[in-house]
């Protein structure tokens, strides 16, 4: 039984990822300011920093699915627009923690405001039991995937 159940959640994580990327990644992968030219990979960055407050260049890129030298790269354009900014640990030299600059809050306070809009007009053709079902589900899967 146990099989069977890892075979559908295996099948059912890929189908869930092909249509996320379809129906709701384009939403939150578009660059809604017209201060910034942020690409998909910076706008997610700056989405997990807003969330997490501040995080290690190891974990965003865990975060990310991107390789050190990427993630480099990406840290240091969001620096130089002034979105991020890097300060060494105080009790870990070797570790590096990640913020977001006051500029850097305001770009994502603005994008959240945006992405709430536009999350809400995609579910707006759903009735009230299937937009309840999907948020108690995401809820689940989220609580079980932390458990991993």
């Amino acid at each position: 039984m146990k099989e069977e159940n890892l075979k559908q959640i295996h099948n059912g994580l890929l189908e869930f990822s092909d249509l996320f990327h379809q129906k709701i990644s384009s939403i939150l992968n578009s660059n809604i300011s017209i201060d910034y030219c942020c690409n998909k990979n910076q706008n997610k960055a700056l989405m997990i920093l807003g969330r997490k407050g501040k995080i290690t260049p190891t974990m965003l890129g865990k975060s990310l699915d991107m390789k050190k030298g990427s993630l480099t790269t990406l840290l240091d354009s969001l620096e130089n627009m002034n979105l991020v900014f890097r300060e060494a640990d105080g009790k870990d030299r070797r570790k590096t923690w990640i913020y977001l600059t006051e500029e850097g809050k305001g770009y994502v306070d603005s994008q959240m405001l945006q992405y709430e809009k536009i999350i809400t007009q995609a579910f707006d053709s759903l009735g009230d039991k299937d937009v309840d079902n999907f948020s108690k589900s995401i809820k689940t899967v989220i609580n079980i995937m932390k458990k991993l």
